[in-house]
């Protein structure tokens, strides 16, 4: 368009170059995470965080569940929650995992987001937990897993 001819790995350099100066680096917004938490909790009455580090200050799990999505889960759904984690792609890799149920609309609701170092017995064991002591007991829960 410009008439400039500059290869591909030039361009994807520079590209996440200034998306580093715009952003800042994948590390410095792993240490914002703590602040991240304590302002949502801070702002959004009854939301829950939890962040979970090694001994070596490695991450390895952050949970977040909204108040209001948690209200509305217990008021007016059903329930039934769906539960399912996926594996991130990238430099650090990872594990996503989400619990949603369905409204009244059969749309997708949102309940919590959890993100583990890895998709195994643990990571679930942990989020699971933290989704207990979000919803806190419920009659009659009931749990889909793939």
């Amino acid at each position: 368009m410009y008439g400039i001819q500059i290869m591909y790995s030039k361009a994807y350099q520079a590209l996440h170059y200034a998306l580093s100066l715009t952003y800042g680096t994948h590390e410095e917004t792993f240490q914002l995470l703590p602040s991240f938490g304590y302002v949502l909790e801070q702002q959004n009455p009854g939301t829950i965080t939890d962040l979970q580090c090694a001994d070596d200050g490695k991450f390895l799990y952050f949970f977040m569940s909204l108040g209001a999505s948690v209200r509305g889960f217990r008021r007016c759904m059903r329930p039934v929650i769906a539960v399912d984690g996926t594996h991130l792609k990238g430099r650090f890799g990872g594990t996503m995992f989400v619990a949603t149920t369905q409204d009244g609309n059969e749309q997708v609701y949102p309940i919590a987001f959890g993100y583990g170092d890895s998709k195994n017995n643990l990571s679930w064991e942990w989020f699971l937990d933290c989704l207990k002591g979000a919803l806190g007991h419920i009659d009659d829960l009931v749990f889909i897993f793939d």
